[in-house]
């Protein structure tokens, strides 16, 4: 059988979007609160999820997880449909068929069918990522990165993407949820993992850049949920495949995820903050401001500027809550490969309650992470 038998021609295109509604009418949005309910709606929390589901390989452990957590609003990422090597399942759409929810799927590659893959990572068909919520989703786009450090077009591709042949890129999907207490904007993410740190930072900016765009149109409320493959530290260093920057070295000292809380994060956008969202026509862009550590670093003056913070924080410990841990990469029960993957960015959210949980790696190579949300001022 040829490699083009094999290859599904009735899917989404790289860049496209599939919606999908699996609430029942009472879940939807006849149920949405009425204005005398606004107050109380505004203290409720809702509960958000991340999680890497590793392409649904074990797709009925994944949705028995996500029936348990009930979350109300999730971003998952490695989400397969029609792929040999998750059983030609469509994972998305089962799991949001299961758990009653509204469901939006961006695809980023078309996973060719290859004799170059092992049985493990066989294509046919396509992949990318989902945002499912039970609130209605009012808005829906795609957010295009800049720069792209893999060319997954291109045949002549080396080292681990040489193995896994496909076509499309790496882009954000955004969606406008319209929660109890307002609109919330989310981001779900899957950050390139073959290239270095700086790379990564640079693809980061394009969401810090879109959420700023948005404030200015007054979404206030946002949360950037995804796998930015935070990964350079540790036996990363010494492969080019996964730390391919002079950051292999001028890190050590930190996991990747401790030098973005450090180096990254904590740059703050002064003219964005939450406590002067209210006060609008004020902004104010500093001639030359940007990041001054990527500036030193030689990273483009429009990343450094566009990667400053606009007052996202992160509810979680970036050295203690480790997300992925290969026990293929165990040396006596050491880690080598290890850290904080995952993420939950949230802005004028205040998390009232985190969790973290699949600590077996039992139903997927990384750890959810999740978080009860409450909208604030500040």
């Amino acid at each position: 059988m040829t490699e083009k038998k094999h290859q599904r021609t009735d899917l989404p295109k790289p860049g496209e979007l599939l919606r999908l509604d699996f609430r029942s009418k009472k879940t939807g949005s006849e149920s949405a609160p009425s204005s005398e309910d606004n107050h109380t709606d505004a203290v409720q929390s809702i509960k958000l999820l991340q999680w890497n589901i590793e392409r649904g390989y074990k797709l009925e452990a994944v949705i028995q997880v996500l029936k348990a957590i009930d979350a109300d609003v999730i971003a998952l990422q490695e989400v397969d449909i029609g792929c040999e090597r998750s059983g030609g399942e469509d994972t998305g759409r089962r799991i949001a068929e299961s758990l009653g929810l509204q469901y939006v799927f961006l695809c980023e590659f078309e996973e060719l069918w290859s004799p170059l893959r092992d049985q493990a990572s066989q294509g046919g068909g396509v992949h990318g990522n989902a945002i499912l919520s039970r609130f209605d989703i009012m808005d829906v786009r795609v957010v295009q990165h800049r720069s792209h450090p893999v060319d997954w077009d291109a045949t002549h591709a080396r080292g681990p993407p040489a193995k896994e042949p496909r076509r499309g890129r790496r882009a954000v999907l955004a969606a406008t949820v319209q929660a109890p207490a307002g609109p919330l904007l989310v981001y779900c993410v899957h950050l390139e993992v073959f290239c270095g740190m700086l790379a990564r930072i640079a693809q980061f900016a394009d969401i810090i850049r879109d959420g700023r765009e948005q404030l200015r149109k007054g979404i206030f409320h946002q949360a950037i949920l995804g796998d930015l493959n935070t990964m350079a530290h540790g036996v990363a260093r010494l492969s080019p495949h996964y730390c391919c920057d002079v950051m292999r070295w001028r890190s050590l000292g930190s996991s990747e995820a401790q030098w973005w809380d450090r180096y990254v994060l904590s740059a703050s956008d002064n003219a964005w903050q939450p406590v002067s969202d209210q006060v609008r026509g004020q902004e104010v862009t500093q001639e030359g401001a940007g990041n001054a550590r990527l500036k030193a670093l030689g990273v483009r003056e429009d990343v450094t500027q566009d990667v400053l913070n606009p007052g996202f924080k992160d509810p979680f410990n970036v050295a203690a809550d480790i997300t992925l841990d290969n026990p293929a990469y165990k040396f006596w029960g050491i880690s080598l490969m290890s850290g904080k993957l995952d993420w939950v960015l949230l802005r004028r959210l205040q998390a009232v309650n985190t969790g973290i949980g699949n600590h077996d790696y039992a139903a997927s190579d990384h750890k959810w992470l999740s978080a009860d949300v409450r909208f604030t001022d500040s």
